[in-house]
Parts: structure tokens; sequence; C-alpha cells
């Protein structure tokens, strides 16, 4: 059987991929090395405890997510609104995130020379460079207080990295845009009013699991528990060589990791060798639950400078109260990633061990737990670090060479899961 479409990886992209084309009416095979879909979403659930052990909600900012929705009848499950509540650990405290621009001029977050800085950002003028560290950005535009207590947490809660490594232009691109334009991102703010991106934050009932589910069950042909182990091409066809027998189809969609990519690329086209070259930090998240202390809120986050070996913490029971049992509250909380990744060296036990002491440090009210479990991602969230654009310029090279081949995975064009939703859709306007 020659398929029309075979798609590589079963996570939230392949899976919206092939659903869209399945929709299409295109014969589409969906493979996948693991015996479940999904890739970095995995719902833990365990009596009365619903636990997201990979993203934990999806920041619902594009059309594609709310069409998606609405196409699958998903049933979605908004975050409290008590969700806005954002939290920095500083000498012993939980310190409210300003969200204002008068609540940033009382904040105890930072100091008054670093407030006075913001009055001098308003006169910044765009960055002539091609790329540029975020840390070195922040430095040049806010000063050293303001990267150690906002952003390098702020980089750590989103992509687990170093905001020494990552780039501005290619981790941040509307950040990046912004800057080319007004120079300041304070003068962007008065203007437009917002710099962050708008959204509502949404689950589903039973956590993100049940989109997984939804979507597979619009698939009818899915191979699982098979892993792709290299892509030829014969005529016009390709075949897709994998453990369990060969495939062939027409076009060929990847969304697997820079790993995996390269290797599957290897006969068709050798320089995507370099995408091995790719950083994943490790990042160990712990699902925890004790009788109920009154925790209302996101969660927190934890700069470097404070000594505790979490990056943070996401209150689970404040967000969504159907998934922690009635008088217990729920945390997930989040460690390793690039500026702490030693503690992921220790055995899981001591990883989990760390957790419940250092959680214990912020909130010593803690009583009895009664449930903790650990995930252990070896590999997490790929690090658009500054010089990333030499890997778009492999994947023009690869469309010139190869235009039937399309590559959709979370290093390139971002991360996030209405991202991956977004080019998951896309792929309708590049395999009509």
């Amino acid at each position: 059987m020659t398929f029309d479409v075979i798609v590589i990886g079963g996570g939230i992209t392949g899976l919206v991929a092939a659903y869209r084309l399945t929709r299409k009416g295109k014969k589409v095979l969906l493979i996948e090395k693991r015996a479940r879909l999904g890739g970095n979403i995995s719902t833990l659930r365990e009596g009365k405890y619903i636990f997201e052990e990979g993203p934990q909600t999806i920041l619902a900012n594009n059309p594609a997510v709310w069409e998606l929705v609405e196409e699958l009848k998903a049933p979605v499950e908004k975050a409290s609104p008590s969700s806005q509540k954002r939290y920095i650990y500083k000498r012993g405290k939980l310190i409210p995130i300003p969200l204002k621009p008068q609540e940033f001029l009382t904040t105890p977050l930072v100091g008054i020379k670093s407030k006075l800085l913001l009055f001098e950002e308003l006169f910044k003028k765009p960055l002539e460079v091609e790329d540029i560290s975020v840390a070195d950005f922040v430095r040049e535009h806010f000063g050293e207080e303001f990267l150690t207590y906002f952003v390098q947490p702020f980089v750590s809660g989103i992509y687990a990295g170093d905001a020494e490594k990552l780039s501005l232009r290619y981790a941040f691109p509307k950040l990046w845009e912004i800057q080319k334009r007004y120079g300041s991102l304070l003068k962007a703010f008065i203007k437009e009013k917002r710099v962050a991106p708008k959204g509502e934050l949404i689950s589903f009932k039973g956590g993100l699991k049940t989109l997984v589910d939804l979507l597979a069950e619009k698939i009818p042909n899915k191979e699982i528990n098979t892993a792709a182990e290299v892509i030829e091409k014969e005529g016009d066809l390709y075949r897709v060589l994998t453990d369990r027998g060969t495939f062939v189809g027409k076009r060929v969609i990847i969304t697997t990791p820079a790993g995996e990519t390269a290797k599957l690329l290897r006969k068709i086209f050798p320089p995507a060798e370099a995408f091995k070259e790719i950083h994943y930090p490790p990042v160990a998240v712990v699902s925890l639950a004790f009788p109920k202390i009154g925790l209302d809120g996101f969660g927190f986050l934890v700069p470097k400078v404070e000594g505790l070996k979490i990056l943070g913490a996401i209150y689970v029971s404040s967000l969504f109260p159907e998934s922690c049992p009635a008088g217990e509250d729920c945390l997930s909380i989040f460690l390793c990633g690039d500026t702490q990744k030693e503690v992921c060296h220790r055995s899981e036990e001591e990883i989990l061990k760390t957790a419940v002491g250092e959680i214990r440090k912020v909130f010593p009210q803690i009583g009895e737990i009664k449930f903790q479990k650990l995930k252990l991602w070896k590999k997490s969230i790929p690090q658009y670090t500054v010089g990333y654009g030499r890997f778009y310029k492999l994947y023009e090279e690869l469309k010139k060479r190869e235009p039937e081949v399309e590559i959709l995975s979370n290093f390139l064009g971002g991360s996030s899961l209405a991202k991956c939703i977004e080019k998951g859709k896309g792929i309708m306007i590049n395999f009509p």
C-alpha cells in the first residue's frame, strides 16, 4: 500500500497533522516508536489525582487551538481566575510578580536602581546585530537585577533553559520583532498595551491526554510501538524503514526530536547530521499532594541565586480544582533544566527527596505527603541558542532538495503546545 502521507512521530504536532490530512481525504499513516501517543504530553491519572508530567497547560493564543477544540468537541477546562497570581521566591518569601506598572515601582523584587533603569530603557534603539542572548539583551535594557529576579526564572519556567545561552531572536521571536520595531520594550508596551502573548490557559476534563485520545480516534492508520529508522527515496516515492517493516508514501512529515530527525534523514539529506548538535536539557517533574494549606495562584519560580534546588512549582489544585481530591493541595515541582542539570545526575529516589525537602522550605506548614511521584525527562525542551539560525538554513536546504519532506518538529518554529497545534494545522498549506 502506498500512502499519500506518512507522519513520523505521534506527539501533538504529528497527531494534529495526521488528523488534518485525514480529514482532508488523504490516506495517512502515523508512525510512533513508543507504545503510547502524545509525545511529551504525559497525563498521570491515579485515583482522584490528575497530574501533568510534561506540559501543564495550553496557552490558547491562536485560532488553530480553538478550531481544533471545536471540531473535536473537546471538554475544555479553563484555568481558574487565580492563575493570574504568580510569584517569585526571594529570601524565604513568595513575592507577587507585578502585573501593572505601578506595582513594579513598589515591588521588593528589585531595588530602586533597577527601577530607575526603566526610564533609560524608553530611549533604547533597535539592535543592529544578527542575534543576541536573552541575558545580554536584558542586561543592556533593564540591568542585572532584572535578569536575576525576572527573566532567568521565566526562561527556566518556559524552556528549562539558561538565559546566557538562549537566543532572543529564535527563542522569543515576538520580542525580537518588537525591539526591531520600537527599540524599547516599554515604548512598545505603551503603544500596544501589551508585550506578553494573550490567550487563555486551558486543559481538558481528564487532563491533556484527553486531547491526545480524541485526535487518535480520528486517525485510522496508526503503527504504534514502531521505530522509524531511516527514510529512503525510490523514484518519486519515499520508503520509511522501521523495526516492523517498510512503509511507502508520496510525502513524509517528520515531528521527531532533533537527533532522531538527523538519523531519519541521513540517506536522503546527509547534512541533517548537524541537527544532532541541538541541546535538550534534563527535567524532573515531581507530582505531590498533601493536606490543604490554601495554595492560591498559578505557582512560583525560583531565581538560582536563592539557592533552592528546584526551578519552581505549579499549583495544580488552584488551577484545576477537580484534579486534586477535596481537602488536599497538589503541586507539580520542576527540577534540573540547564541551570541546575547536576540535580538530574542523582538517583530518582534522591531527586524525589530533594523536591520534597526544598518545597518544605517554601511551605514549612506542609504536613504528611499523601501522594508523590517522579517523572524524569532525560531530554526535555530543545534549546534555541544564539546562532540557531544555522538550523533554519539547513531546513531551507532540505526543502529545496526534498520539497515532499516536511519537518514540523518542535526544534523548528516554536515548542509550545499552541505553536505545535498551529504547525500541525499549517501542513495543509504546505501539502495541499
